[in-house]
């Protein structure tokens, strides 16, 4: 169901669809209009000259109030389907000095806000951009890499042969698992399931659970199609996952 807006409220009155509503608006709007042009010539006077003032000048102010009107609508209506996501403070993830992160090919991705987040007060040391060949062809990876290296993080390319194949997104993150312990600047280390491909968030995933990794999600305000907005306003949420294991009960038969 479409929410109810404003313009809704004063169509009702302008339409010829309800005739009462239609009066009733019509007696107001003369009514009004009658009183501010009586009150006008009142003050200004009723002369040729002022007459023509009067017209110029009501003809700018219904431009300009219409265009601010129609504004405030859509910021309006912009501000109804926005759902926030806000991350409640106990599920945010913390800043970490190592991150490893893939990038996708999305321009708008959250790739750039997401350093960003661990860049601050100067945590983040070393980040592993886990990319595929057609990523790192794309201007977007270079911008990240030069973004890193201005605000003194190292960058490791992770490169993907295949960023479909779980298999090799969880051994490649292994390794940069196992190349993040040398350095000592780089604990602790956190993985971000935002973005890339399916297979890259279950091998991220998969790789960082074997090795005790904190992992991340960044949390968007999402429209009411689900669609995220505003990447930049957005959050890294802590990602708990917990495994229960339970016993399949057994039958006198297959006990046997």
């Amino acid at each position: 169901m479409r929410p109810f807006s404003l313009s809704d409220l004063f169509r009702q009155f302008l339409e010829t669809r309800a005739p009462l509503l239609f009066l009733i608006g019509s007696i107001a709007l003369a009514i009004l209009g009658n009183a501010i042009y009586e009150l006008l010539t009142t003050s200004f006077g009723a002369t040729p000259v002022s007459l023509i003032a009067l017209v110029i000048g009501a003809a700018l102010i219904f431009a300009f109030v219409t265009v601010a009107f129609r504004r405030l609508l859509q910021a309006i209506e912009q501000q109804r389907v926005v759902v926030r996501n806000r991350v409640r403070p106990d599920q945010l993830a913390g800043l970490h000095a190592g991150l490893i992160l893939p990038v996708g090919l999305n321009p708008r991705g959250a790739e750039a806000a997401i350093i960003a987040w661990h860049q601050r007060n100067a945590v983040l040391r070393h980040c592993w951009l886990l990319a595929s060949p057609e990523v790192l062809r794309n201007p977007k990876f270079g911008d990240l890499k030069q973004g890193l290296l201005d605000h003194d993080t190292l960058p490791h390319v992770v490169e993907l042969a295949d960023s479909i194949q779980v298999d090799e997104v969880y051994a490649k993150v292994r390794a940069a698992i196992v190349e993040a312990q040398r350095f000592p600047d780089a604990a602790p280390l956190i993985g971000d399931l935002t973005g890339g491909t399916k297979a890259m968030t279950a091998g991220m995933l998969l790789a960082c659970l074997e090795a005790g990794v904190a992992t991340q999600y960044w949390s968007v305000p999402r429209d009411q199609d689900g669609n995220p907005r505003l990447v930049q306003e957005g959050s890294p949420m802590k990602v708990v996952v917990q495994t229960l294991m339970e016993e399949a009960p057994t039958h006198g038969d297959a006990a046997t």
